[in-house]
This record gives C-alpha cells, structure tokens and sequence, in this order.
C-alpha cells in the first residue's frame, strides 16, 4: 500500500512539473527533421503536436494545444551510448514514429502516440 501511494504521488508530481514547463515557439522547425550539427531548432510540428527536445538534450516532449501529452528521457530508457555524449543529436519524424539519434551511434524509435520508447540499435 505504502509503495502504491509513493507511486501516486510521484506520478502526481511529475504530471505537475510536466504542465508547467513550454516550449519556445522560434525553436520549432517547419520541417520533418532536426539536427543539432546543422540548427537550433528544438521541435518539430507535426499533425498539430509538437515534438519538442527538452534543455537537457536528453528528453523529448509531446505537446498538443500547449498541454503534455507525454513525456520520454530517450538516454536514460537506451541507456548512456558509447562513443559521444549522452544527449540527442538528431530527430525525424516517420508516419508513427520518432527517430532518434544520441551520442555518435545509437538509434532509438519513440511512439508519437504513446512515447513509448526503444533501443534499435
């Protein structure tokens, strides 16, 4: 019981962080696609969602009508990579999916519908 309510209340408060934090409009691109090495772009508009990478380089962030719709730290679900620093380098956007690229080498899909997320490579 004591573990469900822990649960509770970190959900609870993860859910209230979630709303607070908004994005920045000028960092959204009007393409399919983002790399760090080429932008400054952050997020990606898509079927009235936005697909946003949080500060940390590490989170992305589904927003629709400025409300969280979900939530995935990508390194910490993948694991750290190898080679290259632990943070998203690149982002593009497939009929259901996110692709995603972190360190120099590691690829990773994240569900646009759920956030669910994994490794592939």
């Amino acid at each position: 019981m004591k573990q469900l309510l822990k649960l509770s209340m970190l959900t609870f408060i993860v859910t209230q962080t979630g709303f607070s934090q908004k994005y920045n409009d000028t960092l959204i691109s009007k393409g399919s696609e983002i790399n760090f090495a080429k932008t400054q772009k952050r997020g990606i508009k898509k079927n009235n969602i936005i697909y946003f990478v949080e500060n940390d380089l590490q989170t992305i962030s589904a927003y629709k009508k400025n409300r969280l719709k979900w939530q995935t730290n990508v390194v910490s679900i993948c694991g750290k990579p190898k080679n290259g620093e632990p943070e998203i380098r690149y982002v593009g956007f497939n009929t259901n999916k996110l692709l995603v690229v972190m360190g120099k080498h590691n690829f990773a899909e994240v569900d646009i519908n759920s956030g669910l997320t994994r490794l592939v490579g």
